[in-house]
């Protein structure tokens, strides 16, 4: 893989590892990666992660350089502190650090630091201990990212197979991208109907073309057309193809329809919205017949196909309008599956930024090294209208925009994305939603304690609310 191990891929494990650590050993801890960028901290560190600290980190650039522990008994005036700018008012008073070795490369800094004569007096009393606390400490960190490294590369050996092409496909490990593989499994052996919603760029081809490749018909067809797309007089001799002469510039010999093709295979209707109501009709008499005409032709012909359609619409509000046929709703939502907008998964992004760098710097034969902390929080923080379709483009265009040093930084991301500010809607005179801002705040506290049992505990206790409360409001919230 072009991707080098970073601690910023496991970085929730690492800052609740920090905050263990803290908590039995009464110091505070922090953790660097490899540039020098905090990824954890507890104590005076703790709203400091996420920060560059290369200007003022000698100690920990000299455990990258060495290799070796350092003990600092009196930071500030060390030697390795002397071109420090914050040597005169260094709020440590004694310091313990080790790396944190992948292999034979050292991937990050863990320290150990007395801020006050109470901890530094600990940290003196107990010295062997504690070092070899903050040692074995490291340990962790490097299995779990060794762990991680090696998931990584089975994945990227899987996407490198055409067996593995759904699994490619839905990257993620948010609760609803997880809930979305799990239900894709369960209903892929099924012959009804499913109806996939979402809004545009959330990735419903993706959806229908993993229930086809996880099913016993993944050997045949999957046929798709759009039906936004094809002009309404074409539309239904593209579905149902027409016999010769059947109308003005036909071909000649006829031609064969989207659902003779997918016969024995599946079908997947995208933006099925669209679709004229005398065509609904039509459709509606296939799915309860299992036989299709075509223009022109008297002959019935019988077909064996799983029907997928997919929209961006309120189908329910197309109905009340009497631009859609309810019968036909019924037929098309047998099984209905939702994917869910980019901003209520936030904890995909990473995942599919990542997937997506390999993709393009492959593609465009250019060396990727690692984007900065400051960039994939941008990513994170964004709201993504476009859903993963522009979460992929801004990558590609980040990879066009990479310098040869291999970094994305600043200069590489879309100036849309650059000066977007998340809390700018408390600046302005608009009105946001009570439904909006309670969704906000319950992705805030799930990023910031994590989306297991114990984090969502924690979760509900920083948002005021029980975790019965919060779990019918994550239900509600994916309806």
């Amino acid at each position: 893989m072009d991707m080098q191990a970073s601690l910023l891929w496991i970085q929730d494990t690492v800052l609740r590892y920090a905050q263990i650590i803290a908590k039995i050993s009464q110091v505070d801890v922090e953790v660097v990666d490899d540039r020098l960028y905090r990824i954890a901290g507890t104590g005076i560190y703790a709203d400091k992660i996420n920060t560059d600290m290369s200007e003022e980190g000698y100690v920990y650039r000299h455990v990258l350089q060495t290799g070796e522990r350092q003990i600092i008994a009196a930071p500030g005036m060390d030697e390795l502190c002397l071109h420090c700018p914050k040597r005169s008012c260094c709020k440590e008073v004694f310091e313990i650090s080790a790396p944190i070795k992948l292999d034979k490369k050292i991937v990050g800094v863990i320290g150990m630091v007395s801020s006050n004569a109470l901890q530094k007096e600990l940290l003196e009393a107990n010295l062997a201990s504690y070092l070899d606390f903050i040692d074995a400490t490291a340990f962790f960190i490097t299995a779990k990212l060794r762990e991680y490294e090696d998931l990584r590369t089975q994945m990227y050996a899987l996407t490198m197979t055409a067996d593995a092409m759904a699994f490619n496909q839905l990257l993620g490990s948010s609760e609803g991208t997880i809930e979305l593989r799990q239900n894709i499994k369960k209903i892929a052996g099924s012959t009804s109907t499913v109806l996939i919603t979402g809004e545009s760029g959330t990735g419903k081809e993706m959806v229908a073309s993993s229930i086809w490749r996880s099913s016993d018909r993944a050997d045949k067809r999957f046929v798709t057309i759009n039906c936004a797309a094809i002009p309404e007089q074409l539309l239904e001799s593209e579905l149902f193809g027409y016999v010769k002469g059947a109308f003005t510039g036909a071909n000649p010999n006829g031609r064969m329809g989207k659902f003779e093709l997918a016969n024995q295979g599946v079908l997947f209707l995208d933006e099925i919205g669209d679709m004229p109501l005398y065509l609904q009709a039509k459709l509606l008499r296939v799915l309860q017949e299992r036989q299709i005409t075509r223009v022109g032709s008297n002959q019935v012909i019988p077909v064996d196909i799983r029907i997928l359609a997919a929209t961006n619409k309120n189908l329910q509000e197309l109905i009340g309008e009497r631009k859609f046929r309810e019968d036909l709703y019924y037929r098309l939502n047998v099984i209905p599956l939702k994917v869910l907008p980019l901003r209520q998964r936030k904890d995909d992004i990473k995942e599919l930024t990542e997937h997506f760098l390999e993709r393009y710097t492959g593609l465009f034969h250019k060396t990727f090294k690692s984007i900065e902390p400051e960039i994939m929080q941008k990513l994170m923080d964004y709201k993504w209208p476009g859903n993963v379709r522009e979460l992929e483009n801004t990558v590609e265009f980040m990879v066009n925009m990479m310098g040869d040093e291999g970094i994305i930084g600043r200069e590489a991301l879309p100036k849309t994305i650059l000066k977007y500010r998340p809390e700018r809607v408390f600046l302005t005179n608009t009105v946001v939603p009570l439904r909006e801002l309670e969704h906000n705040a319950i992705l805030k506290a799930l990023r910031l304690y994590g989306m297991d049992t114990n984090g969502k505990r924690k979760a509900a206790k920083s948002l005021g609310i029980g975790v019965a409360t919060l779990y019918r409001k994550l239900d509600g919230l994916s309806k």
